[in-house]
């Protein structure tokens, strides 16, 4: 008796891939590509909620000239602007 070869076998593959809940931190399988965050007993309950919607808020950073001229002032006396990062 012969076996079928692979090419010979109609064969449906899907493929997934692992995801936590964003909610409830589960692990289950999604189809991979999706967009899916939540597994599918807590989506049901986060569609319920209302949206989120953040307005972006106007940086507060100081340009360039403002801080030099901040600096020779004394406004940032004693700070060590190279420890925390920044540069002028």
């Amino acid at each position: 008796m012969k076996s079928k070869s692979s090419k010979e076998m109609a064969v449906d593959e899907s493929q997934f891939e692992l995801k936590y809940c964003e909610r409830c931190g589960g692990l289950w399988l999604r189809p991979a590509g999706a967009e899916q965050v939540y597994c599918s007993r807590c989506e049901p309950e986060m569609a319920e909620l209302p949206a989120v919607v953040r307005k972006r808020e106007k940086s507060k950073k100081l340009k360039k000239t403002e801080t030099n001229t901040a600096i020779r002032n004394g406004q940032y006396d004693g700070l060590d602007m190279d420890a925390m990062g920044g540069s002028l």
